[in-house]
């Protein structure tokens, strides 16, 4: 898969597969093995590359758009174990869709290391009023999360966690008229990384305070750099194109 800048904005093309994909968090099938990891993510606001390697591939078929994702984690983590929670307070990945490149009425969802996902809907961004609407859910969406490593135990160094989703394009097709992409198609995208920063403390995991106590802000690492915290800025996120 080939990446590169268009006029400051992050572009890949995402190719067609008619191989059969197993959502089980190996992404063993020749498709995956063939298919480029896109640029690796980095600070929010420009610039910074992190240690852990933040990794995505890309792949579509006539019904699905797929994702690999790969983090880099010494130590997997995760609270939240229930669906349409606030995923974003653990670590976790997050996706948001603009199909037709309008910066309004645009998806956004997230998963963390233990599965647990929030979908949500858009109308418009945060600064202009926008309200989300978290009714609206991907029905028929595959997931599967793969851990080298545990699960919330600090006494090991784990390797990394991967993330397998297979999207239906029909859970977009209120913002999109109900087109579904062919080749040559291009949808605005942008991908992040929550990643808080965290001590063990009597064997647990805890965030990390300030000298005074407040909660230290966790990191964003993204795709597309937005050039200040705000992923709700959709005229600044990467364009995907559709290729046979």
């Amino acid at each position: 898969m080939n990446a590169q800048n268009v006029d400051k904005i992050k572009y890949t093309a995402c190719y067609k597969t008619l191989e059969k994909i197993n959502i089980d968090g190996y992404f063993d099938e020749s498709a995956w093995l063939k298919t480029e990891w896109i640029d690796d993510f980095e600070d929010i606001c420009g610039g910074k590359v992190f240690n852990f390697k933040t990794q995505v591939k890309m792949l579509w078929n006539d019904i699905f758009l797929y994702f690999a994702i790969k983090f880099e984690e010494p130590h997997i983590c995760a609270n939240i174990i229930e669906n349409e929670q606030q995923i974003y307070l653990d670590n976790a990945f997050e996706l948001f869709i603009d199909p037709d490149g309008d910066a309004r009425n645009y998806y956004e969802f997230e998963i963390n290391a233990a599965g647990a996902t929030w979908d949500l809907q858009m109308n418009k961004p945060y600064s202009e009023g926008g309200n989300f609407n978290s009714n609206w859910n991907i029905n028929n969406m595959e997931k599967a999360i793969f851990l080298s490593g545990t699960l919330n135990n600090s006494t090991d160094i784990d390797s990394f966690w991967t993330i397998e989703l297979a999207i239906p394009f029909s859970a977009f097709d209120e913002y999109s008229n109900g087109t579904h992409p062919c080749n040559g198609t291009k949808w605005k995208l942008n991908l992040l990384r929550v990643q808080w920063n965290f001590e063990i403390i009597d064997g647990k995991y805890v965030k990390k305070t300030d000298e005074k106590g407040k909660l230290l802000k966790s990191d964003f690492w993204v795709w597309s750099p937005q050039k200040q915290v705000n992923m709700h800025i959709p005229e600044r996120w990467g364009i995907v194109e559709f290729k046979n």
